[in-house]
């Protein structure tokens, strides 16, 4: 699947499973003029312990003046029918399409204004 952001400002996406926990996430920037863009190839399928995970990308906040789209379309359609493919049940497929997915907590070596001290 392609991310594509188009406009400054920052999109976060959660990738959840087919039980709807959250386990990627990611932040996108982009700076510039209102014309900039940028373009994320992501994969739908994650590995864990236990093995291959089918995922779905759920936009759950994006810059005010963003465009974001995943392989061409809405964000809320993908990832409502990505949700199905998947096998989410339809109370997780609604939350998702409305960009519900719980994020998960920063990594406190890369919070704003903090400079992680080398050894």
């Amino acid at each position: 699947m392609e991310i594509v952001i188009k406009g400054p400002g920052e999109a976060v996406i959660c990738f959840i499973d087919s039980k709807g926990r959250t386990l990627m996430q990611e932040r996108l920037r982009c700076a510039g003029s209102a014309t900039v863009g940028a373009r994320r190839p992501v994969s739908l399928v994650g590995q864990t312990r236990s093995g291959r995970i089918k995922l779905a990308p759920v936009l759950v906040a994006s810059g005010e003046k963003q465009e974001v789209t995943f392989d061409g379309e809405a964000p809320s359609s993908f990832t409502k029918r990505r949700c199905r493919k998947i096998g989410c049940p339809d109370s997780i497929v609604e939350e998702a399409a409305r960009g519900r997915a719980k994020l998960l907590r920063d990594d406190p070596a890369h919070l704003p204004g903090r400079t992680v001290s080398r050894p």
